[in-house]
């Protein structure tokens, strides 16, 4: 089934690129070319080089050095990358395997039989985790762990056939999405770190909830054509449209609307953030890096192969 045509999306946040943007593609793919087998080097590259990942870091963290971004990038194509391969699995094995990328990265060893991702993922995990603070490392895994629960979630909703309603949709991608990875990670690549009972104010943690919706619903209907092979992957869309009763072209614009609203929700809370003291300097990094992952999100999606090209058509509009 084709979808319709994706209504264009707003976006009042200007779009940045990284000027080394270049640099970062080449570097990286030159890393990836060293770890991947020999006989799937040339499909695996192939699909690397088709999903634009510096892209997205670099129009999300525009004036980070890139010898500063080398493990991020690494980190966020693993992300995908284990996303591919656990696509299809069983919820256990999912499961499983999860729970051993989440040790890996809280300091264990694979077992020598272990996936070559699991050892790839220990050598991210020095790079990334380091000489980063202990309270930080901590934080990080947490976000892991939550996006892992998520993914987990996720599986078992296609495996028992659900559809779910919007509500409880919106909970479950609050967790899948993984931006709490990223949004974390933020604070390392800028070099600001907030301490627990900042980002703990509920004004923060709802202005961090609505990047994540405005996100995870725009991948939402760059991904439908390939989410509508299978009826019952979690999808706001599918979601709305069994809900509401609706066409599918009529879902889709509801979804684009509630992406809409939901940006200018966020600038609404932007504004209504309250002073933070001797904070208040990091906490609008924070807002600002928010900002350039929405935009940066949104300008991935529309040139990564990852996506139909068919569903990329419609540029995004900018107020």
């Amino acid at each position: 089934m084709s979808p319709p045509d994706l209504p264009p999306l707003f976006c009042p946040f200007p779009a940045q690129e990284h000027p080394r943007l270049r640099q970062l593609e080449e570097e990286a793919l030159a890393r990836w070319a060293c770890q991947l087998e020999t006989p799937t080097r040339h499909v695996d590259l192939e699909k690397l080089c088709r999903g634009h990942f510096p892209l997205l870091l670099g129009h999300a963290h525009p004036t980070v050095p890139p010898e500063r971004l080398g493990a991020a990038l690494d980190f966020l194509i693993w992300n995908f990358s284990w996303n591919d391969q656990m696509g299809e699995v069983p919820p256990v094995w999912l499961q499983e395997q999860s729970w051993l990328a989440l040790a890996v990265l809280q300091g264990a060893t694979p077992a020598r039989d272990a996936p070559p991702s699991l050892w790839l993922l220990r050598d991210i995990r020095e790079r990334l985790l380091g000489s980063m603070p202990r309270a930080w490392r901590e934080r990080f895994i947490q976000s892991c762990q939550s996006y892992f629960r998520g993914t987990i979630r996720e599986a078992r909703v296609r495996s028992e056939r659900l559809c779910l309603d919007v509500s409880s949709y919106v909970e479950l991608r609050r967790l899948s999405a993984g931006t709490s990875l990223v949004f974390t990670q933020m604070e390392a690549l800028e070099g600001f770190f907030l301490p627990e009972d900042i980002l703990a104010h509920p004004t923060l943690v709802q202005l961090m909830y609505t990047a994540t919706d405005v996100m995870a619903w725009a991948n939402d209907l760059f991904s439908l054509e390939r989410d509508l092979r299978d009826e019952f992957h979690p999808n706001l869309v599918l979601s709305l449209r069994l809900e509401r009763t609706l066409s599918l072209d009529r879902a889709v614009h509801a979804a684009a609307e509630m992406h809409d609203t939901a940006v200018r929700r966020f600038l609404v809370q932007e504004r209504a953030l309250p002073s933070f003291g001797a904070h208040d300097a990091a906490v609008s990094r924070l807002v600002l890096g928010l900002r350039r992952w929405i935009r940066a999100n949104l300008d991935w999606s529309q040139v990564t192969g990852r996506y139909p090209r068919t569903a990329t058509s419609q540029c995004s509009r900018v107020a």
